[in-house]
């Protein structure tokens, strides 16, 4: 377990759950605003490049392997989220995607554990 770090692995998760729904959003958008939308798909893209240089990073910095192990954890968070989603609302976890992924992503680069 040398080459992990369950806080570093929940920033991870909560990172890709507001990713997953600020992408969700921007696909079913029925707003009018296009300059909010075009915000909403910059913020969506931008933290899927992000999500995807961590993993390069934390295979550089641990082992090859330990990327895919985070990712398959990610995905699976993802798919329990709908509990999340119940009580929230998709919108809503967009929304506040805005403010705390940012804040996860610092986070994922800040603790990931040195081999």
């Amino acid at each position: 377990m040398e080459n992990f770090d369950i806080l570093n692995i929940i920033y991870y998760t909560l990172f890709s759950i507001f990713i997953y729904y600020q992408q969700l959003h921007s696909k079913e958008f029925r707003g009018e605003s296009q300059l909010f939308h075009l915000i909403l798909n910059i913020f969506a893209f931008s933290g899927m490049i992000i999500g995807f240089a961590y993993l390069i990073f934390y295979g550089y910095k641990t082992v090859w392997w330990a990327p895919f192990i985070i990712l398959i954890i990610g995905i699976l968070t993802t798919f329990f989220s709908v509990f999340i989603e119940r009580i929230t609302g998709k919108i809503t976890l967009s929304l506040i995607g805005f403010v705390l992924w940012p804040v996860f992503a610092y986070l994922m680069f800040t603790t990931i554990p040195t081999s």
